[in-house]
């Protein structure tokens, strides 16, 4: 019995035709997932890249210093080292500058106490002005001082010399009178700063060699 093709309700070119737009379905489905995929991927590489160069800026704007020997604290040693270079230089001009001007007029000179110590003074009547730098005491205060209805002339010892003549219980704070001072009644009117040189030995005072015994 002959079959009949006209029963067959798809016929060739039909279903030739349907596969062909399956085929061309299933393809765009691929292309466009493929794209899709090589898409995500290029973002995700180009925000990788960002982050990388944002950090690489970051790094170049704010350098950090992964130094794990480096201390906070050299900073500040250096910059109180700095003040105290500073501060021996300044006290070392004043010394040189006072100095200098003792040397030049001649007027210093050596005396020796009742224990065979020398001490030096320098004859200073005030008259001319002079850059005496005290850390006690007023330099306006460097005059003759009523005491009792005597005469006390003023005077201003160094650093170093004030500080043995408190331990040794000559006086005790500035405007203190000392009796017989080398024959002299004095009061102590002022404290030169320190100078770490001769200047924190001396005693400046309004007599003259002659004048003390």
């Amino acid at each position: 019995m002959k079959k009949d093709s006209s029963a067959n309700p798809i016929s060739g070119k039909t279903y030739a035709l349907i596969l062909t737009i399956v085929i061309l379905i299933i393809g765009s489905f691929f292309y466009f997932t493929a794209v899709n995929n090589i898409n995500a991927t290029g973002m995700k590489f180009k925000g990788s890249t960002d982050a990388k160069l944002q950090e690489k800026m970051q790094s170049e704007d704010n350098p950090i210093d992964n130094n794990p020997t480096t201390n906070i604290n050299t900073i500040p040693e250096n910059k109180e080292e700095s003040m105290t270079n500073n501060n021996s230089e300044i006290k070392t001009q004043i010394s040189n500058s006072l100095f200098d001007h003792i040397q030049q007029e001649n007027k210093i000179y050596a005396k020796k106490n009742s224990e065979g110590y020398i001490k030096l003074f320098y004859y200073y009547t005030g008259e001319v002005p002079m850059d005496i730098q005290l850390s006690e005491g007023n330099i306006n205060d460097y005059q003759i001082h009523t005491i009792g209805g005597q005469n006390y002339y003023p005077l201003i010892l160094g650093y170093e010399e004030a500080e043995v003549m408190r331990q040794e219980g000559l006086f005790t704070n500035i405007g203190d009178p000392i009796k017989n001072f080398f024959g002299k009644n004095v009061v102590v009117i002022g404290v030169m700063k320190k100078t770490d040189g001769v200047l924190d030995t001396i005693h400046i005072i309004p007599l003259n060699n002659g004048e003390l015994n």
